[in-house]
């Protein structure tokens, strides 16, 4: 992938991973997730001269989606978290003292697959669990973890909607069945290998 180059934003309070892919000879370009403050993102695109074609959101909880307005380009999020886009309390802002809402209409992936960045194939895998309708993204050997896994760690469960049944079997039967090359950018902290974390994390060390 030499054409292709990674840029990780950490923004918010949250410190929430965003994502900005670009081909370093057309310059176009797509976002992985807008929390707060991702107006950096689009003045560094801007500065780059990078047209941002669209953004694809892993789930919709308030501090992966509050940076959505700063983009006037398609996103697209899954139906069933769409209900996040509209709810202050299904997306987790309220609990902060926060209302974070927006009134843009999604693209929803399972109405306009397969995605493609130019040459380049979106796998959208869906990982319920943190959210009913958290993705993991994959292109070539980068997968988007949203937050589903993490290194050492895994998504947690105890917010509106979520399932810890279903969290385990998606990272299970959807994630670490990839080849272990793959390289992970969840959506806080570091990244990982699909290797790695089959050997270390240790939520998933019982279920080897």
């Amino acid at each position: 992938m030499d054409e292709l180059e990674l840029k990780v934003f950490v923004l918010g309070s949250l410190f929430t991973n965003s994502y900005l892919i670009f081909d370093k000879k057309t310059k176009q370009g797509f976002v992985v997730d807008a929390p707060l403050g991702a107006a950096e993102v689009k003045r560094f695109t801007h500065k780059e001269h990078i047209d941002i074609l669209f953004m694809l959101i892993t789930h919709g909880h308030f501090d992966h989606i509050s940076g959505l307005d700063d983009f006037d380009c398609p996103f697209y999020i899954h139906t069933q978290d769409k209900i996040f886009l509209t709810s202050d309390q299904v997306n987790g802002s309220l609990f902060f003292d926060l209302s974070v809402t927006t009134a843009r209409e999604p693209l929803l992936y399972e109405n306009h697959t397969p995605l493609h960045f130019q040459t380049h194939a979106i796998d959208v895998i869906h990982t319920p669990g943190h959210t009913p309708g958290s993705v993991c993204l994959k292109i070539n050997n980068w997968l988007f973890s949203g937050d589903t896994l993490f290194f050492n760690s895994v998504g947690r469960t105890d917010a509106p909607l979520g399932s810890s049944q279903a969290l385990m079997h998606s990272i299970k039967e959807k994630i670490m069945t990839l080849p272990a090359h793959v390289i992970v950018y969840p959506g806080h902290g570091t990244q990982t290998t699909i290797e790695r974390e089959r050997k270390l994390n240790p939520f998933l060390a019982s279920e080897a």
